[in-house]
């Protein structure tokens, strides 16, 4: 017996006492933390505008900077569990984000929240802005993109062990994603229906027509990205949530100067149907002391927002490291990592061919008018993983 409590004695001494990458034994987020590491970041001094660039045409330092700066969110336990993910719990909490989705605050609610983001990484480095990934350049075989490689956001399927959050736990379970079993990325004919309406109203739920509506394109992004980010509960705390939401803000900011030129002032730009009281423009955005209004100052696009758009090209070498040219778009694109014997000759009738099925299956998953799919009650539609405790 004596023999037997030494070894549990030692085993004891030689386990640390709390092992964050161990879901079981991670911390979970609370919300009054997060609430407070929110009005934290709402009072830090704005670090100069946010440059942003497609993450594929940075060059290695500055993307190895952004993602070192959020793992260092990741690994700061100064806020339970840590901060990445304390800040990312207000996207999940029921009582938070009752603006976020499903109204015209979508656009006003997400452009703070991530603007309060990358307040977030810069107190780790002052000098780097969050980057966007732009669907519009994917393939229609998501494996071909060079988006999934080691050097960028790590493997689409499955638990994630490549990439910069290779081994991620999350407050729920370990990173995952299942990409391509749902959903779509954004396309070109997306983007020119949003950039040809002029008031919020027109692109934003409940009244958009379902082919100019954004937050309907950017819920298929999460699905079709799947796992963790393809449920609204626990989408941030995948960082490539951080990238997509960087690129729907550029589109957003697109659209307020296409108002502009119109003579469309989008402070003043707030659609009388915006469905649910949430999305009253002077309801609360629960951070900090925000109203919903908030989020369409002015202030954003004269002194933080600053989206470089990819180059319209004519020879790979303008695409960066990791995107080649579509001579006949004079268009960038991430069909990079196609294997070569699927280029051209017969293969190329034959990859139409399936291309076209693929298009109309995900037509046929992507129906607006089905319950499944237009996201009111699980706006990404995947089934929920966990519910939030009343105490959370």
């Amino acid at each position: 017996m004596h023999r037997v409590l030494c070894l549990v004695i030692a085993l004891v001494a030689m386990t640390p006492p709390c092992d964050l990458q161990l879901p079981s034994l991670m911390g979970q987020p609370q919300i009054m933390d997060s609430m407070r590491l929110a009005n934290i970041l709402m009072e830090r001094p704005v670090d100069g505008p946010s440059i942003r660039k497609e993450c594929r045409m940075l060059n290695s330092t500055d993307f190895q900077k952004i993602v070192d700066a959020i793992n260092r969110a990741k690994l700061d336990t100064r806020v339970r569990p840590n901060v990445h993910d304390a800040y990312s719990y207000l996207h999940a909490h029921p009582e938070v984000n009752k603006g976020a989705h499903g109204g015209p605050a979508f656009l006003p609610y997400h452009r703070v929240f991530i603007f309060l983001y990358e307040k977030l990484l810069r107190i780790y480095d002052r000098t780097i802005s969050l980057c966007y990934w732009d669907t519009t350049v994917e393939p229609e075989n998501m494996l071909w993109s060079s988006a999934w490689t080691p050097e960028l956001f790590g493997n689409v399927q499955g638990q994630v062990t490549t990439g910069f959050a290779r081994n991620w736990i999350t407050p729920i379970n370990p990173l995952e994603r299942a990409g391509a079993v749902q959903g779509r990325p954004m396309n070109d004919e997306d983007v020119k229906v949003v950039l040809s309406k002029s008031r919020l109203g027109e692109i934003s739920m409940p009244a958009a027509s379902v082919n100019a509506n954004v937050e309907l394109m950017h819920n298929f992004v999460h699905t079709y990205v799947g796992g963790i980010m393809g449920q609204v509960e626990t989408a941030a705390y995948d960082p490539i949530f951080w990238f997509h939401h960087t690129y729907i803000d550029c589109l957003y900011e697109r659209f307020r100067d296409q108002q502009k030129k119109l003579g469309v002032q989008p402070m003043r730009d707030w659609p009388a149907e915006h469905g649910d009281s949430a999305h009253a423009p002077f309801a609360p955005m629960r951070l900090g002391s925000l109203r919903n209004i908030d989020g369409a100052q002015e202030f954003f696009s004269k002194e933080i927002v600053r989206c470089e758009p990819l180059p319209a090209c004519t020879e790979d070498s303008q695409c960066g490291t990791y995107l080649r040219c579509d001579k006949a778009r004079r268009k960038c694109i991430s069909d990079t990592m196609r294997p070569p014997e699927q280029a051209g000759g017969v293969w190329s009738s034959v990859d139409n061919i399936v291309g076209s099925f693929w298009r109309n299956r995900l037509a046929s998953i992507n129906n607006p008018l089905t319950g499944s799919s237009f996201g009111l009650g699980s706006l990404f539609q995947q089934p929920e993983m966990f519910r939030f405790s009343s105490s959370g």
